[in-house]
């Protein structure tokens, strides 16, 4: 078999039809130089399988074998992996910001503030224990402080409920980007024969998944038929190929009626993954709502009840101008009592504040370990309290005040969590007989006319109440009450600092992924033109051989 023309034009129209084809794609790139998450994609030529004749092998042109992506699979891995620290340190440098605020001195209305104009007033009652504007200033700051109480606490609590809900429109939003990429999956997949690779879907496929990873902890893997998977980091899957495991939230007993996010599984399970989300925005919402809020509450809480029975107990000493004596100034807190959603008996438990004088200020959980005993904790620092004894439906006193009945039906294992200092911030108050009658207030401790009791009122400002976790009724602790506040306010502070260094610090390492990838992936406008020009000439040099063939058949024609 020889050479002939027609075999000449054939090879002039596959590589007319090639050049052509890698100008298109040149073009494409050029058109979404600017759209985030594009790849550029690059021709693959292959030259055409040779014909054979009688002086052997002759090459028949050339054939695009694909169109493929520029797409680094670690590089992308990295940049999700950064990406869910960035998500979840955002969030915590905008709640921390928005604490920062409230604890902020600048509006005159702080704590310490607060508690100096009232320690102030009392200084004015010892000058003059009868005078009854100087008792009407003391109530008048009183209610002060129990407004700058009340404020706070139901301030930060409100971050809380905000952050609750913000919980369930962050699932509403990964749910989202779940059901997109597993229809995403289902496109590709259709849209991939043999070895050809549809790129944009893909590209848009990895711009979904990278803000995803934004939101929730990621795993990736890549299945055999191009389409993808993604679990959270324990194994629990999002999705399975084409299939999406969407998120649900439901209300947690334990945990004030917050939020617990819900993962659906196959056949119709479901798992708690609360404690199980290691990244992004929604870890970041959780820990928040969870952890670093309540700890700052809990202190809070503390200092309020603290503060309550240390000025209770030196009030009670004095007398009022009335002669009467004994009174609290301050409402004592009341017991709080929490049934651990998971008992599986029926006890219930009641509590009261048996002793105002002495009852701890901490948290303590009860949980039930026979018939008739139970050991105490102190969440607040952890230790365990001892074990007891009980008859149900008789009260007992434990922890310095608490009066406690345990009804029949307790099983072993039931928990009980009871505190005196359980949202104290927010029910701060004045005792009813003295912000009714400023007569009550007991300046006196000899009489109701010196001012001696005022100023044991007024020294405890100085008294060492606190250590660094709780209030020491004794005295003997290494805080008062402005420095215990000084120390959340430190605190506070200091984390703040440190996520929004975090935060600078894992913006500048993804900027500088992203900017990897742009050099790898990006398109690059000097290197499309030089494209543009090497596809051009090839083109116009195959049409150039058409027109030789074209000359050729001339020829011949024009001899016969």
């Amino acid at each position: 078999m020889t050479s002939n023309v027609f075999s000449v034009l054939n090879t002039a129209k596959v590589g007319l039809l090639a050049q052509q084809l890698a100008i298109e794609v040149t073009g494409q790139n050029i058109a979404n130089v600017q759209t985030e998450g594009y790849s550029r994609q690059e021709i693959n030529f292959e030259a055409k399988n040779a014909r054979h004749t009688s002086l052997g092998q002759i090459g028949t042109g050339v054939r695009v074998v694909g169109v493929k992506r520029a797409h680094d699979k670690f590089l992308f891995s990295q940049i999700l992996g950064e990406g869910d620290r960035l998500g979840e340190f955002g969030v915590r440098k905008d709640v921390f910001e928005q604490l920062e605020v409230l604890f902020s001195e600048s509006n005159q209305q702080g704590i310490n503030q607060s508690l100096s104009k009232f320690f102030s007033t009392l200084q004015d009652l010892s000058s003059n224990p009868t005078g009854l504007p100087e008792r009407s200033n003391v109530i008048a700051e009183a209610q002060n402080l129990k407004i700058t109480f009340n404020k706070l606490g139901e301030s930060i609590f409100q971050i809380q409920r905000n952050l609750d809900a913000t919980v369930k429109v962050e699932a509403v939003k990964i749910n989202s980007y779940i059901s997109e990429i597993a229809e995403l999956n289902r496109a590709i997949h259709a849209n991939e024969p043999g070895n050809f690779s549809a790129n944009d879907l893909r590209d848009k496929r990895d711009k979904k998944v990278k803000e995803l990873s934004e939101l929730i902890d990621l795993n990736v893997v890549d299945e055999m038929d191009g389409q993808i998977s993604l679990t959270l980091k324990n194994g629990t899957p999002l999705v399975l190929r084409s299939e999406a495991f969407t998120l649900s939230t439901q209300l947690n007993g334990n945990n004030k009626g917050f939020q617990d996010i819900v993962v659906s599984g196959l056949s119709g399970t479901s798992t708690n993954v609360t404690e199980i989300v290691t990244g992004g925005s929604l870890k970041g919402l959780i820990d928040m709502r969870d952890k670093e809020i309540p700890t700052i509450k809990d202190k809070l809480d503390r200092l309020a009840t603290g503060f309550i029975q240390e000025f209770n107990n030196t009030h009670q000493n004095g007398f009022g101008l009335d002669g009467t004596t004994g009174n609290n100034f301050f409402e004592p807190p009341s017991v709080t009592t929490e049934i651990n959603t998971n008992n599986n008996g029926t006890a219930t438990v009641t509590a009261t504040n048996g002793s105002p004088s002495t009852i701890s200020n901490d948290k303590f959980e009860i949980t039930i370990t026979g018939a008739n005993t139970f050991t105490l904790t102190n969440l607040t620092t952890g230790a365990a309290s001892g074990t007891f004894s009980f008859t149900a439906g008789s009260t007992f006193n434990i922890a310095g005040g608490f009066a406690v009945s345990i009804s029949s039906g307790a099983t072993v294992g039931d928990k009980f969590k009871i505190s005196v200092s359980e949202d104290a911030t927010q029910n701060f108050a004045i005792s009813s007989d003295v912000a009714s009658n400023a007569s009550k207030i007991g300046a006196g401790l000899n009489s109701s006319s010196d001012g001696t009791n005022a100023l044991r009122l007024i020294g405890l400002q100085s008294k060492l109440s606190f250590n660094s976790v709780t209030h020491i009724a004794e005295g003997s602790g290494a805080f008062t009450f402005n420095e215990f506040y000084n120390s959340i306010v430190s605190d506070l502070g200091i984390q703040s600092f440190s996520t929004q260094a975090s935060f600078e610090q894992q913006e500048g390492i993804l900027l500088q992924l992203n900017t990897r990838r742009e050099s790898k992936s990006g398109v690059s406008i000097d290197e499309e033109f030089i494209n543009m020009v090497k596809f051009q000439q090839a083109y116009n040099a195959s049409a150039r051989l058409i027109g030789v063939v074209d000359e050729l058949l001339d020829t011949v024609i024009s001899q016969v």
